[in-house]
C-alpha cells in the first residue's frame, strides 16, 4: 500500500478553528479600544475583524481612519460599512446595495484601481499595486442581448456557463452530495458565478478590494488567479473550472447560501487526488442590520454544534448514518486530478471566511431592504429593479 503524503491547507491556527477568538486577537482589540473614540461598529465590519488575517487586523487597529471610511480614486469617501454590505450581498448573490452618499453629491465610479485600502496595495503601506480588476465600458456593437431583445450587462450578468464543467464536477463526486452523500445533486460554485460580474466590474473590484484590506496580498492574488485570467490589455476573463465547484443536494445548497454551514479545508494529498475537509455548523446570529456591535464582543463558537438552529440540521449518509457535528472530517477523492480536479483549497478558504462573516454578522437572515438601511442625511442612488435583473 502506497504512503499518502499530505500537504496542510488549514486557513488559520487551530486555536481559532471554531471561530473562537485567540488571546492575541483579543489583546489587539483591547488595546485598540483604549485609543478609539468609540468601539461601536456595524455588524459586518465587526465580523470582518473577527476572521480577517490577524496581521492585517493589527494594521487596521493601529489606524482608526482605515476602518471608519475609505476613498476611491475619484476622491469620494464612503463608510466601510457600505463597502462591507455590498461585498456580502455579492457573496449572497443579491443585487447591489444602494450607494449611500452625502446629500447632493454624485458618486464617482472607480475606473481602474482603488486607493488606500481598496487598491492593489496593502493598507498603510507603499507596496506596488498588483493587477486589479479593470472596468471598461463595452461599445453598443459588442453588447449581446436577451431573447426578449434587451441588452445584457446588468449587475448580475455573467459570461455563459459551461455545462461540461458541471457534468465533470458531478462525475468527480460520483453523483453524490459531498456533505450528505445523497443523490439528486446540484453542481454548485464555491465562488458565486454571478460574482464574476460580467460588465459590472466596478462592483467585483470593490469586492476584491475589501478582501485585500483584510487578507495578505499574496493570498488574495492566489484566490483571484484561480478565478480570473487577466489579459492585461483586456478585461479580466472569468474562468469556469471544476476546481470552483462542489456537489450539494438542493437542501444543502440552500443551507450553504443561508450561511448555515461552512467547509474548512484541512489537507490535500500531494498528488491532488484526496482532499480532507472539516464540516462546521455556524451560529447564525439574529440581529437587526442597524444594531451596532461592540468591538470587544466575542463571536459565538461553532464547537460541538449539531445544527445551525431554526431547522438547519442534517445527517451524513455514508457507511453509517451519522449526525453532522461541527468538526466532522471527511475526504473527497478524484480518479482524474487533471480533468476532474478536486475543489481548490484556496477557494474553499475564501468560502470558509465569508460564510462565517455571513453567519456571525446576522446578514444571513437579513432581507434585501435591511442591507439598504438609510441613515438620515443621505441620498440614495437607485440600482436596477429585480424584474430587470431577472430578465437580463
Amino acid at each position: 500500500m502506497s504512503v499518502i503524503n499530505w500537504v496542510s491547507c488549514v486557513p488559520e491556527d487551530d486555536v481559532e478553528s471554531f471561530t473562537e477568538r485567540s488571546e492575541e486577537r483579543r489583546q489587539v482589540f483591547k488595546e485598540a479600544a483604549t485609543r478609539l473614540p468609540t468601539t461601536e461598529l456595524s455588524p459586518l465590519v465587526w465580523a470582518f475583524l473577527q476572521v480577517g488575517d490577524l496581521e492585517r487586523v493589527k494594521l487596521i487597529a493601529q489606524n482608526e481612519v482605515s476602518w471608519m471610511s475609505v476613498k476611491d480614486n475619484g476622491g469620494d469617501e464612503a463608510p466601510l460599512e457600505y463597502k462591507a454590505k455590498d461585498a456580502v450581498l455579492l457573496w449572497k448573490q443579491r443585487l447591489e446595495a444602494k450607494l449611500m452618499t452625502t446629500m447632493g453629491s454624485t458618486p464617482t465610479p472607480s475606473k481602474r484601481s482603488f486607493s488606500g485600502a481598496f487598491s492593489g496595495r496593502s493598507p498603510l503601506s507603499n507596496q506596488s499595486p498588483i493587477s486589479p480588476l479593470r472596468s471598461q465600458v463595452a461599445s453598443p456593437a459588442s453588447e449581446t442581448r436577451t431573447r426578449s431583445g434587451k441588452p445584457l450587462g446588468g449587475p448580475a450578468y455573467s459570461p455563459q456557463r459551461d455545462r461540461r464543467i458541471a457534468e465533470r464536477c458531478k462525475e468527480r463526486d460520483q453523483g453524490l452530495c459531498v456533505v450528505s452523500k445523497l443523490g439528486a445533486v446540484d453542481a454548485c460554485h464555491v465562488y458565486p458565478w454571478c460574482a464574476f460580474g460580467g460588465k459590472d466590474q466596478n462592483r467585483v473590484a470593490r469586492f476584491w478590494g475589501i478582501l485585500r484590506m483584510f487578507w495578505p496580498e499574496d493570498k488574495v492574488d492566489s484566490w483571484y488567479g484561480k478565478l480570473f485570467r487577466d489579459d492585461r490589455d483586456d478585461e479580466p476573463k472569468a474562468t469556469e473550472t471544476v476546481e470552483n465547484m462542489l456537489t450539494f443536494t438542493s437542501t444543502l445548497h440552500r443551507f450553504h447560501s443561508e450561511g448555515a454551514f461552512a467547509l474548512r479545508p484541512i489537507r490535500m494529498s500531494d498528488d491532488k487526488t484526496q482532499l480532507e475537509l472539516e464540516f462546521h455548523w455556524l451560529a447564525r446570529a439574529e440581529r437587526d442590520s442597524s444594531v451596532k456591535m461592540n468591538l470587544l464582543e466575542e463571536p459565538l463558537s461553532s464547537r460541538d454544534r449539531d445544527g445551525a438552529g431554526g431547522g438547519f440540521q442534517f445527517c451524513r449518509f455514508d457507511k453509517a448514518r451519522s449526525t453532522l457535528v461541527s468538526g466532522t472530517k471527511f475526504t473527497m477523492t478524484t480518479d482524474d486530478a487533471t480533468n476532474k480536479p478536486l475543489p481548490d483549497p484556496g477557494l474553499l478558504e475564501l468560502q470558509w471566511h465569508l460564510q462565517r462573516i455571513l453567519a456571525m454578522s446576522g446578514a444571513a437572515g437579513w432581507k434585501e431592504e435591511d442591507f439598504d438601511h438609510d441613515d438620515p442625511g443621505t441620498a440614495v442612488v437607485d440600482t436596477p429593479n429585480v424584474s430587470q435583473w431577472l430578465d437580463d
